[in-house]
């Protein structure tokens, strides 16, 4: 049965006179057809919406079973995983920027929600700027939690790690939220930004980053439900009252990307000669590589990723 109603602002669909595409994938496990298989789009927020809609069954299958994170291995960090390492690099220094600016620099607690590799939180209590009292990782995959578990350990940091499985196990308040990469999973991101606001300090912020509408240079983006533009995000955070200091597109063009089945071909060889020689590389030319190769901090209004920083007011 399909959703009636929009996640992000709630207006009916209605038959008929609605945009959709083909949901692009090339994940052939369906089970009991729940990979979905068209993106609808509200015609008021213009957020794409994956139809059918993954159960809640499936979606704890992937994402607390472990298919999600399928490898997690006792590694240096930008070795291992060069580009989630070369995007945390990016989304730290949009939200350390701000600390600074705002004069809060000690003792900050850092609630990060699907921390996946946990690298936000390596990076934070590294930081020379900021000082970190406890960084505290929602991840439901307990392989991930493990493995930031060690790395902490490997970087020997002092603070406070709590990794933990759920929001439900959340207490207390914050500094900064960080929803990064998670709304584009979610079938309903307005529970998860008002539990997020909930939990900020006055004055605390909010980093959200989705991928910019991926349905358009992606061949295939699954598990993702939500598809945001940065219009579409925008009219989502606003509905809470939060003031948005930083809103913007970031990544090579959509077109160009490394990502894009049509790329340019130049792209592909260099992209392959890395792959190809990756072993002899060391990890710190490699997470420099993959920031140049992606774009991770250039601005772009046709980019890959979108970037939002909120003020609780």
């Amino acid at each position: 049965m399909m959703m009636e109603t929009c996640p992000v602002c709630s207006c009916s669909f209605s038959n008929g006179d609605i945009d959709r595409v083909e949901y692009p994938t090339t994940y052939h496990e369906q089970v009991r057809g729940e990979v979905p298989a068209i993106i609808r789009f509200c015609g008021r927020c213009q957020v794409g919406v994956a139809f059918p809609m993954l159960s809640d069954s499936r979606q704890d299958e992937l994402y607390a079973g472990g298919k999600y994170w399928n490898k997690a291995a006792i590694a240096v960090p930008s070795k291992a995983y060069p580009v989630p390492f070369a995007l945390a690099q990016a989304r730290w220094r949009s939200i350390e920027r701000f600390l600074k600016q705002s004069r809060r620099i000690k003792g900050i607690r850092l609630l990060d929600v699907g921390a996946g590799h946990g690298y936000i939180g390596l990076l934070a209590s590294a930081s020379s700027n900021i000082s970190i009292g406890n960084y505290t990782a929602v991840e439901p995959d307990p392989a991930m939690r493990q493995y930031l578990q060690q790395m902490w350990n490997v970087w020997k940091c002092k603070q406070r790690l709590d990794a933990i499985a759920s929001m439900d196990q959340v207490t207390g308040n914050y500094d900064v939220v960080i929803l990064s990469n998670i709304l584009e999973h979610l079938d309903n991101p307005q529970s998860l930004i008002k539990s997020a606001v909930a939990l900020l300090s006055l004055g605390g912020l909010l980093f959200v980053d989705v991928p910019n509408q991926d349905y358009l240079f992606k061949k295939d983006v699954f598990p993702h439900l939500l598809f945001f533009s940065p219009s579409s995000l925008e009219f989502l955070l606003k509905k809470e009252d939060l003031d948005i200091v930083l809103m913007g597109v970031w990544g090579r063009s959509m077109y160009k990307s490394p990502l894009y089945e049509k790329a340019a071909l130049s792209t592909r060889l260099i992209g392959k000669m890395v792959e190809i020689f990756y072993r002899f590389l060391p990890g710190k030319f490699l997470v420099r590589f993959y920031t140049w190769y992606f774009g991770v901090d250039h601005p772009n209004l046709d980019g890959t990723w979108i970037r939002a920083l909120c003020r609780r007011k």
